[in-house]
């Protein structure tokens, strides 16, 4: 809710009340009635702000205008300072706010209601004390339904357990973790109300154990009594160090694990140390125990699975650190389509896209002195499957640079099925520069240009007429 701040205004009442008060000084007679004095206008000439001041400086109140001439809100003023009973309007004249100044400070109740002409339709109800949050407070949808409720303490602490809904009165978040909640706990859900989230806290920092859930479309629970059950798809613990989240058990929406992780403690955080996937029947089908466990990380092999299974491999990678260390072997589940390619070349990540029919490698190196946790990507290749020939269908080379991280540098090519090039660029420290080609199907040459450069002029050259 937008807070109302006072300190620059003051500056300039200031001024006036004690022009006044020497006004009064003055005169030999009292005069009590208040005068309005304007202090600022709106572009078309509106009053925009003005404070009604007594001939002894003593402040009335105060008034903020829309350029049309509608009063935007009224602060009436005690002792100098806003004390009494606030209100602002729309410019449409619709009462949207009310509440009490008390010395300057919002104090008691504030009501907010939904702009335009719908009877003062409640928002919000808000406690203040001295400025600061107390009691609970309430919200409310258009239509009616409970939006929302907040608790807070004497001294404005959050406090107990926060609760958010939706306009259908299905709760959507369910919050307690604040700093003077020692145990809490977060909870989102679906609009079916199922559990989508969850994690427990410490003094308002997340810490301990978390669930993720699979998302059900089912009609919501009007009794709110199956909100929190759910399948579960994630779980794991939360390092009390950072509130970073590693997850430890990954499930299938039929409950059956596809993966299990096992990490040992570093001097902030977690490390892998052992990884395992499973098949529908909780058969083995991969692990990886990881070596040389330290801060920096570990060595050993990761892989991912196919879109669309969670049986089948179609990424695999080897790392030593956090850098990339270099595959000696390929578990790929369709690797035998590539037969001709695999291990032909250095590779540290292999995968094969969805939809794609081709093979990618990557051959990354480290670097301490990198910028990226010294990772330096050095050349990627794509390659066809068997079926097509199985030759290579691309291959470019990177450079590093600390700033930039890693470029397009040098020769990068890319070749037809039938292992023809279809074009050959230069690439420096990643823009197009020199002389660049390309081919049609038969090896004959359609295309031969000079770049220079990124918004630079391109030289074309006139094909035929070179010898």
């Amino acid at each position: 809710m937008r807070a109302f701040r006072f300190t620059a205004v003051f500056r300039v009442i200031s001024r006036f009340s004690a022009t006044f008060a020497v006004c009064g000084a003055l005169c030999s007679c009292t005069i009590e009635r208040a005068e309005e004095t304007i202090l600022a206008t709106h572009a078309n000439g509106a009053k925009k702000t003005s404070i009604w001041v007594y001939p002894n400086g003593e402040i009335l109140k105060r008034n903020e205008w829309y350029s049309d001439g509608i009063k935007e809100y009224e602060i009436p003023y005690k002792d100098n300072e806003p004390d009494g009973e606030f209100k602002r309007w729309t410019g449409y004249g619709d009462l949207v706010l009310e509440g009490e100044y008390k010395k300057g400070l919002r104090h008691g109740k504030w009501i907010s209601y939904y702009g335009g002409h719908f009877n003062k339709k409640k928002e919000a109800i808000r406690y203040y004390k001295e400025d600061h949050p107390v009691g609970d407070w309430e919200g409310w949808h258009f239509n009616g339904e409970k939006a929302f409720e907040e608790h807070y303490n004497e001294n404005g602490d959050s406090v107990g357990v926060w609760k958010k809904w939706d306009e259908n009165r299905t709760l959507v978040e369910e919050n307690s973790c604040f700093e003077s909640n020692e145990k809490g706990h977060f909870k989102k859900f679906a609009k079916s109300c199922k559990i989508l989230e969850s994690y427990e806290c410490n003094s308002g920092e997340r810490e301990g154990s978390y669930k993720l859930y699979y998302e059900t479309f089912d009609a919501p629970d009007s009794t709110g009594e199956s909100c929190n059950t759910a399948k579960i798809r994630e779980e794991g613990v939360i390092d009390g160090c950072e509130g970073t989240m590693f997850p430890q058990t990954f499930y299938r929406a039929n409950g059956s694990v596809i993966k299990k992780i096992e990490y040992q403690e570093s001097d902030c955080g977690m490390v892998m140390s052992k990884t395992s996937w499973f098949d529908e029947q909780d058969k083995l089908l991969r692990e990886t125990i990881f070596k040389n466990i330290n801060h920096d990380g570990s060595e050993g092999y990761a892989y991912g699975f196919c879109e669309g299974t969670t049986n089948l491999f179609c990424a695999e990678t080897s790392f030593v650190q956090y850098g990339y260390g270099v595959l000696d072997s390929s578990t790929l589940s369709q690797k035998d389509d590539f037969s001709q390619n695999v291990g032909q070349y250095k590779a540290s990540i292999r995968y094969i896209k969805p939809d794609h029919k081709l093979l990618y490698e990557e051959y990354w190196d480290f670097d301490s002195t990198a910028k990226s946790a010294g990772q330096i990507l050095l050349a990627t290749r794509s390659f066809y499957p068997d079926s097509m020939g199985g030759k290579m269908a691309s291959e470019g080379f990177w450079k590093y640079h600390f700033s930039k991280g890693s470029q397009r540098n040098g020769i990068w090519r890319n070749w037809y099925p039938s292992g023809i090039l279809k074009d050959s660029l230069t690439y420096v420290n990643g823009e197009r520069i020199g002389d660049q080609f390309s081919y049609d199907s038969t090896g004959k040459l359609t295309i031969h240009k000079t770049e220079n450069g990124k918004n630079r002029p391109v030289i074309m050259h006139i094909l035929g007429s070179e010898r």
